[in-house]
């Protein structure tokens, strides 16, 4: 019995991985073979191809619905972040832990963006900070500006590994300072220094944007117990 399922995992495992070769080749949204098609062409059972399945859904490289069958997902990091999460409810890591990831990507991120960003990102920056300004501090607006500014800057950056790990961090972020009952207290700070952020990247100084991004994020740091569940 035991054997069998070991068997039943490794051709699952097989699928997938022929599978995830195949999603590599293709584009979001591009349909995948039915499960009868994968049947056929694995020459495997129904409850293999299934579990081959499942197990691209846990990769977050398939997304199955109803309809259009199993298509190509959009890489955007929620795996990841599921993992964030889980890592820091179990335990095996601190807020203050993830501040310290964000010091070593963000300082280098801004200072990037201030020598590489493009107008179009530029305005986009403004934009979020002119949001910024005028929400609520204790409304869903205000934090969305925040958190999006710090995406924005990620892409600005021209490096795409850098906005599949802040996506995922901004989304364990949102949760955490929604929690927090002091976040709306710190918004002035935020505004401001987000000001100085962008005007950093704007007139192209990575030298000021890199200390510019620092100064927040250790603030940020410094003040944790405002900004998470007591």
């Amino acid at each position: 019995m035991a054997e069998g399922v070991r068997t039943k995992q490794r051709l699952s495992d097989a699928v997938a991985q022929a599978l995830q070769e195949d999603i590599l080749g293709l584009s979001t949204g591009d349909r995948l073979p039915t499960e009868a098609e994968l049947v056929e062409r694995f020459g495997v059972s129904r409850t293999v191809v299934r579990e081959a399945t499942r197990l691209l859904v846990q990769r977050g490289l398939a997304t199955v619905s109803p309809g259009r069958g199993m298509t190509v997902a959009a890489v955007n990091g929620s795996v990841i972040a599921e993992q964030y999460g889980l890592l820091l409810r179990l335990g095996g890591g601190s807020f203050e832990q993830l501040m310290e990831l964000r010091l070593v990507l963000e300082v280098e991120m801004a200072a990037l963006a201030a020598a590489r960003r493009t107008p179009a990102q530029l305005a986009e920056l403004h934009r979020l900070n002119e949001r910024l300004q005028v929400a609520d501090p204790a409304g869903k607006e205000f934090l969305d500006a925040d958190l999006t500014f710090h995406e924005r800057i990620a892409e600005a950056s021209g490096n795409p590994f850098f906005p599949l790990v802040m996506r995922p961090v901004n989304t364990f972020l949102a949760d955490t300072y929604s929690a927090g009952a002091g976040y709306p207290s710190e918004a002035g700070n935020t505004v401001t220094e987000h000001l100085e952020i962008a005007h950093a990247v704007d007139v192209g100084d990575p030298a000021r944007a890199r200390f510019a991004a620092e100064d927040h994020l250790r603030r940020i740091t410094r003040h944790r117990t405002v900004f998470t569940k007591h």
